[in-house]
């Protein structure tokens, strides 16, 4: 039996990355429009990561690789001669979804 009515997304629970598993998402920070890749880095076991940059707009975002389940929302920041910048990136597992 099915229910009407969708789930949201935003409702369910999503398991966060285990912090032994930092390394196997490697962010990637792009141009401001998104379609040009600038660097990789790889956060450290704590999920730290450290990148020198040039001043500019740029976003911030995981390697999405084929066959894994993971999901994030890109980061916008902003680069400004210097100063440093803080941005965090959340990563989260994708559960599959329910086939009916």
């Amino acid at each position: 039996m099915v229910a009407p009515g969708a789930v949201e997304p935003d409702a369910m629970p999503r398991p966060q990355v285990p912090p032994q598993s930092y390394a196997e998402y490697p962010l990637i920070i792009k141009s401001q429009d998104g379609k040009k890749e600038i660097a990789r880095v790889t956060p450290d076991q704590s999920g730290n990561y450290r990148i020198a940059l040039p001043p500019g707009s740029y976003i911030l975002d995981v390697e999405h690789r084929a066959g894994k389940r993971i999901g994030a929302k890109p980061q916008p920041f902003t680069v400004i001669s210097g100063q440093s910048v803080h941005v965090d990136m959340n990563v989260f597992v994708v559960s599959e979804r329910f086939r009916v």
